[in-house]
């Protein structure tokens, strides 16, 4: 005969073990972000220098974000991040680097034994320091002893020295081939694993079926790396969206104001300027287009994969 053993009642102890071992992680995430957040919050809602920066600001409401709004510089700020900072090099990166990827996948470079080669080849740019980086193409650029300059005048192209970085015509050119010449050895690695996830027998089958090269490309190779082209484009674009560096040490957002994009403006405001509020509250329009972005990118994957 058999017995029903009644169910034993779970610990109070044994019930918080759960909430005890996400407690530590849990920490370092509000110790990390929500408090540098709400603080950039309240920074936006001061009037504060650097001098007052632990809690004697003057509370100014929405005055940082009508001053920032109202003003012309902002809107042409917001225009360079957006065509210049963002899909120019986000465009530029993900074709060449589906073009680079594919070459690599190359059989050719298998039998001559050259893959290794290759790849380490491509990512000579992304081992070099952003600082260095733009150092030498500073020095390549450059109007006077520049080596392009140089080269050009040997094939009797100019004959003067073009400030390639002093003049609205060519800057943003230069900018944009210096992030995406950086930051292209990230596409091409992440698209070359996507490409070696990709099933053999598919490719069989389409041999089969008499697909050639570009059928081939378009049909099998292309909707496979959808979803990994989505998050690559997502991760460059945010990532290209707040990007500073480039474009402060290679032209301090000159000649004037000409290549002045949100993430200088933050930086001139807060630091330069000594406007921690104004330069907190760019900080919060530039994360809310950002979550505007991604909340709309990740809806738009979302519908593609339902469909």
């Amino acid at each position: 005969m058999s017995t029903i053993r009644p169910l034993r009642r779970r610990s109070p102890s044994g019930a918080l073990t759960p909430y005890g071992l996400i407690a530590p992680g849990l920490t370092i995430l509000i110790l990390l972000f929500a408090v540098p957040a709400a603080y950039n919050i309240w920074l936006s809602l001061h009037d504060v220098t650097p001098y007052d920066a632990l809690g004697d600001g003057t509370f100014v409401g929405a005055g940082n974000f009508r001053s920032i709004l109202t003003n012309p510089l902002t809107f042409d700020s917001l225009k360079n991040t957006v065509l210049w900072l963002t899909i120019a090099t986000v465009v530029i990166r993900l074709v060449l680097g589906l073009g680079i990827a594919l070459l690599l996948q190359a059989p050719v470079l298998r039998r001559l034994r050259l893959l290794g080669i290759a790849r380490t080849l491509v990512l000579i740019p992304w081992m070099i320091p952003p600082t260095v980086a733009v150092a030498a193409w500073r020095w390549l650029l450059d109007g006077q002893a520049g080596l392009l300059n140089q080269l050009l005048m040997r094939l009797g192209l100019i004959d003067q020295g073009v400030p390639f970085l002093g003049q609205t015509s060519t800057v943003w050119w230069c900018v944009v081939a210096i992030i995406s010449w950086r930051e292209l050895p990230f596409v091409i690695i992440v698209l070359m694993a996507g490409l070696q996830a990709i099933p053999q027998d598919q490719y069989e089958a389409a041999a089969i079926d008499g697909a050639g090269r570009f059928r081939t490309l378009w049909y099998v190779t292309l909707p496979n790396l959808r979803p990994v082209l989505g998050v690559v484009a997502l991760m460059i674009t945010i990532g290209s969206f707040n990007n500073f560096v480039y474009v402060w040490l290679t032209t301090g957002g000159g000649p004037g104001t000409y290549t002045q994009v949100l993430a200088t403006q933050l930086f001139t405001a807060a630091f330069v300027d000594n406007q921690l509020g104004s330069g907190a509250a760019i900080g919060l329009l530039m994360s809310a287009c950002m979550v505007v972005f991604t909340l709309f990118y990740l809806g738009v994957l979302r519908r593609r994969a339902d469909a």
